[in-house]
């Protein structure tokens, strides 16, 4: 009968710790996910505001280059 009863603590043990372990990794895996999406967007703003700064230093040369190009026309025109 004792034998009985410690099979049966055993058993209803490896299954509580079987559930609280799932229950553990599912939720580990949901903060994780939600932190990789998270960290997504910001790699992902990151890049954007790189590629608006590169833009906005393109612009900037345009502008010289433009100004330029004005000067020589003047010139030639003159």
């Amino acid at each position: 009968m004792n034998a009985l009863i410690v099979i049966a603590l055993i058993v209803c043990g490896s299954i509580a710790a079987t559930i609280l372990g799932c229950v553990s990794m599912g939720t580990s895996y949901a903060e994780k996910k939600r932190g990789l999406q998270q960290g997504a967007s910001k790699r992902d703003l990151e890049e954007l505001q790189q590629q608006v700064s590169r833009i906005h230093g393109e612009i900037d040369s345009l502008k010289i280059q433009l100004q330029e190009l004005i000067q020589i026309a003047k010139g030639i025109a003159k």
